[in-house]
């Protein structure tokens, strides 16, 4: 029988589109049409064939390309999914990692049921943004006598070999563009922090942008949604050995599928919201509104700030993410634990001498958030700390993070 596998690559789509399953010649096949919210999932089945003609001829097909055992770690990248499985479905995995990673479809791999199919589908994908070019995959089982005899992975790609090696240069010479902005000597927290800038600077939020399920579509087109931005991160953070991985979920403020990363530093582990950091993304919360054009609350955070607006819904459990060294408002100096005049005007001294065009900061908790809101917006001590004579300015607060950002 051959099924379809949900791969679950369906990050900002709100549309559906409807697929038919093309006839196994080797079978005689009832296709079914099945309406899906993905570009590449659907359940498609037909009725059993005979494997007794067709054995030889599949296992010519399996390739003679290295093992996934030969390939050196490094090559592979970093798998917390793949961590994540048991043995059985490790297997799996490293049968689908090869087809993918040589390009090639029909090579055999174990057989198994629907459930863990799929999930391995998914965590090979979510392990992996290299393999941008995997569109739709499925599995054909051969059977004998009413038994399981052969699995087979059908692969559908999105382009011929050559042009998937041409894309792949092009992601691979714009991820090393972003690189080489890192300064030499840099330490974790600097290459996130400059990962997460040129990511930012380079790619606009475009709900309808092609490619915007991959790589592709933020280090080539420039254009994405969630998905592209988080697959883009985790592949160039992967690529300078800070191990990065995929998160997906659910936004409570927009109420729609979104996906996001954790980060792996020295000291512990960090969630990080790319495409909430562009103010071209509107989803935020602060639609209509002026935004700064890198938005820094979401960049290295814990779980607790994550949960605020984000939900986790994914196959693998994450660990709880509770370090705070490494925020990007504790390691700028603008994490306050309560209001400090002149530790604050020192702040948007640095600011106004560095050239920039707003100021962010973050209290560590109500009391002292309430507090600084109290100094300067309502009792007017902003006007302290401008280097101007103007009578308004413009600010953006954000309760649940407890940030506060101005236009200098």
């Amino acid at each position: 029988m051959k099924y379809f596998i949900d791969m679950g690559d369906d990050y900002d789509r709100s549309y559906d589109k409807t697929y038919e399953a093309p006839v196994d010649k080797k079978d005689t096949a009832k296709v079914s049409k099945t309406k899906t919210n993905t570009t590449a999932n659907t359940t498609k089945s037909s009725n059993e064939g005979s494997v007794t003609s067709v054995t030889e001829e599949l296992d010519e097909k399996t390739g003679s390309e290295p093992a996934y055992e030969d390939i050196p770690e490094e090559d592979r990248g970093y798998e917390y999914y793949y961590g994540q499985l048991n043995d059985t479905e490790k297997a799996i995995y490293r049968a689908m990692y090869k087809s993918f990673s040589n390009i090639e479809s029909g090579n055999s791999i174990p057989s198994s049921d629907d459930e863990t199919m799929s999930k391995v589908a998914v965590s090979v994908k979510a392990d992996h943004p290299e393999f941008f070019y995997v569109e739709e995959m499925g599995y054909v089982h051969y059977t004998l006598g009413g038994q399981i005899v052969k699995t087979t992975l059908s692969v559908t790609y999105a382009d011929s070999r050559s042009m998937i090696e041409t894309k792949r240069r092009m992601a691979d010479e714009a991820a090393d563009a972003i690189i080489a902005t890192i300064p030499d000597g840099a330490d974790e927290y600097t290459k996130v922090k400059c990962v997460y800038e040129q990511l930012i600077a380079t790619t606009d939020y475009e709900i309808n942008s092609p490619d915007n399920q991959n790589i592709i579509s933020s280090l080539v087109n420039h254009r994405s949604v969630c998905a592209g931005y988080a697959r883009a991160f985790q592949y160039i953070l992967n690529r300078i050995g800070i191990p990065t991985t995929f998160v997906e979920g659910r936004s409570l403020i927009t109420g729609e599928d979104h996906a996001w990363n954790m980060c792996t530093l020295s000291d512990g582990n960090y969630f990080v919201d790319v495409t909430w950091g562009d103010a071209s993304y509107s989803g935020n919360g602060f639609e209509g509104e002026k935004v700064a054009g890198i938005n820094y609350d979401y960049m290295l955070i814990t779980t607790d700030e994550l949960l605020r607006t984000h939900s986790i819904n994914s196959i693998v459990e994450f660990p709880i993410c509770d370090r705070m060294e490494n925020n990007y408002f504790v390691r700028e100096g603008l994490y306050f634990e309560f209001y400090d005049h002149d530790t604050i005007k020192a702040a948007f001294d640095r600011a106004y001498a560095e050239g920039r065009e707003s100021i962010s900061f973050k209290c560590a908790n109500r009391d002292a958030y309430e507090s600084v809101k109290d100094e300067l917006i309502r009792n007017s001590g902003i006007f302290d700390m401008l280097n101007s004579q103007t009578t308004t300015v413009s600010y953006v607060e954000d309760e649940e993070q407890r940030t506060l950002c101005f236009w200098l």
